[in-house]
């Protein structure tokens, strides 16, 4: 029986979890990318598990708990990067559990003595968190180790690359907007990157403010904290004060962040959609895209790529991760 052909264009964690499971599906697949995963914005993000500042969606839940389910295997393996850690939300009004607490592990509502009064509630669940450079370097040589092939290269058009495979999928991100897609925009994020401190463990998040989201990642080898949402700013400049700004939104937090020791700040450029494009293209049936996911592209990653399967019609094969 011969086997799709597929190409995947893209590198970051979008086009590595969707290359993965075309591979495992079954297909012969190449990844074609001007940058390799350590060059990508997926390889500055805090991958956590997390809706970030997203309205309850079904679609997005359907996803998110795929993603939730497969990464929380992927923790079994050491080698992968993925940890669980427990995830404390605090909530301005209290309305009950997150709209997606049915996809995390041991939720439940906590009293913490230390809380903010601007806090009305928060739960506490377990969610999955990768080092990002661990993981990506995981993925990759999955997908080697699957038969795939990584190409170095620019492409301008992927409806050409139709005379090269059964199947391509564009998981550029941004990079789609020389594609044609004028609703993709840019949200500048800043994020810390702090050494690991006893006195600050687990993760916390805010993200009641979409333009300042808040959040602690405690990962194997560092602590993530951060950060900001600055639509259509491409600036590479960080202030101090926007150091000092993250820093103290941390603290209320969790006290003791603002007292640890910082490494670096990095930039990073979230490509950001009305919802994420995850569909068969308008006018080349067997080219189809994945992309958009604003700060969601770990929380949506593996879900998304089964939603591709299903899409092309080759998910009866199993991505041998269900």
């Amino acid at each position: 029986m011969t086997r799709d052909r597929a190409i995947v264009l893209g590198a970051g964690v979008s086009g590595l979890t969707t290359a993965v499971a075309m591979a495992l599906a079954g297909c012969r697949v190449a990844i074609y990318a001007a940058e390799g995963p350590a060059q990508t914005t997926s390889s500055l993000a805090a991958a956590i598990w997390h809706p970030f500042y997203q309205a309850p969606d079904l679609v997005y839940l359907a996803r998110a708990r795929h993603t939730y389910a497969t990464m929380c295997r992927l923790a079994s393996d050491a080698a992968s990067g993925v940890i669980m850690k427990p995830l404390t939300e605090y909530f301005r009004r209290d309305a009950g559990e997150p709209w997606w607490a049915e996809c995390a592990a041991n939720l439940e509502r906590v009293q913490d003595p230390g809380m903010s009064p601007r806090f009305a509630c928060a739960y506490r669940m377990d969610v999955p968190v990768a080092d990002t450079g661990t993981y990506l370097r995981y993925l990759m040589n999955m997908f080697l180790e699957l038969g795939g092939t990584y190409v170095h290269r620019c492409v301008d058009d992927p409806a050409p690359l139709l005379d090269e495979a059964d199947v391509v999928v564009n998981c550029c991100g941004y990079g789609s907007r020389r594609f044609g897609d004028d609703a993709l925009s840019l949200s500048r994020a800043i994020v810390l990157r702090a050494a690991r401190d006893d006195t600050v463990s687990g993760c916390h998040i805010d993200d009641s403010d979409p333009a300042l989201p808040t959040y602690i990642v405690e990962r194997v080898d560092d602590i993530v904290l951060g950060g900001t949402a600055d639509p259509d700013l491409t600036s590479t400049v960080i202030a101090e004060p926007q150091i000092r700004d993250i820093l103290h939104r941390c603290n209320g937090l969790c006290e003791g962040a603002c007292a640890l020791r910082v490494i670096d700040a990095r930039i990073g450029f979230r490509p950001i959609r009305d919802k994420p494009r995850v569909a068969r293209d308008d006018k080349h049936a067997r080219l189809f895209h994945n992309y958009g996911h604003g700060g969601g592209g770990f929380t949506l990653s593996w879900g998304c790529a089964h939603d591709v399967l299903r899409l092309t019609g080759i998910e009866s094969a199993g991505t041998g991760l269900e």
